[in-house]
Parts: C-alpha cells; sequence; structure tokens
C-alpha cells in the first residue's frame, strides 16, 4: 500500500484493490467543517475508477457511482473541491498522487 500524506491534512492511500481517503486530520477536519468539505472516510474500488481529473490544486477520483463536473467553469471550482472523491493540496504534491493514479487507468 502506498501512503500519500498531504499538508492540508488529507491521507490518500492506495493499493491495488482501493483508494482510501482520510480527512479525519485535525486540519483537514477543521477546513472541511468550514469550507462545507467532506470530512472522514472514504473508499474506492479500483475496479470502479475511470479517470483522474488533475488541475491546479485539486484532483478528482472518477469512479462509478461518485460525482462528477458538469463543467469547468470558474464559478463550479468552489463545488468541484466540495466533492467527496475531490482531494484539495498543493498542486506539487498531487502531481505524484496523479502520476501513480494514471498507472491504474487501463
Amino acid at each position: 500500500m502506498k501512503t500519500f500524506d498531504f499538508k492540508s491534512g488529507t491521507t490518500v492511500m492506495v493499493d491495488e484493490t482501493q483508494i482510501v481517503i482520510e480527512r479525519s486530520g485535525g486540519k483537514s477536519a477543521m477546513k472541511g467543517l468550514f469550507a462545507g468539505r467532506a470530512m472522514g472516510h472514504m473508499t474506492i474500488k479500483m475496479s470502479a475508477m475511470t479517470g483522474v481529473i488533475f488541475f491546479a490544486d485539486y484532483l478528482v477520483i472518477c469512479a462509478s457511482g461518485l460525482p462528477t463536473p458538469n463543467d469547468f467553469k470558474l464559478t463550479s471550482i468552489a463545488e468541484i473541491k466540495q466533492f467527496p472523491n475531490c482531494i484539495v493540496a498543493k498542486e506539487q504534491e498531487l502531481e505524484e498522487l496523479y502520476q501513480y493514479l494514471k498507472g491504474f487507468i487501463k
């Protein structure tokens, strides 16, 4: 299992079968509370993953049954960042996770 710890307090753990997004750390939980972002744990089956969207300071894991953006207008960016399958962090931090997840897309 590969683990990605972000300064935002979010931890993402990835193995061949699942992606676990954990936002229960103090900093991430507090940010989530004020920003209206999803908190707690989320597990996504690798077989359900259909794609990954990475732009600037957020990464969206697209998977069957999960919300995906209908458009990418500037007005919708704040909404996208509130999706439970969206990880918000610095671009440099997300780059490594993006490259890793890309390898699982067939």
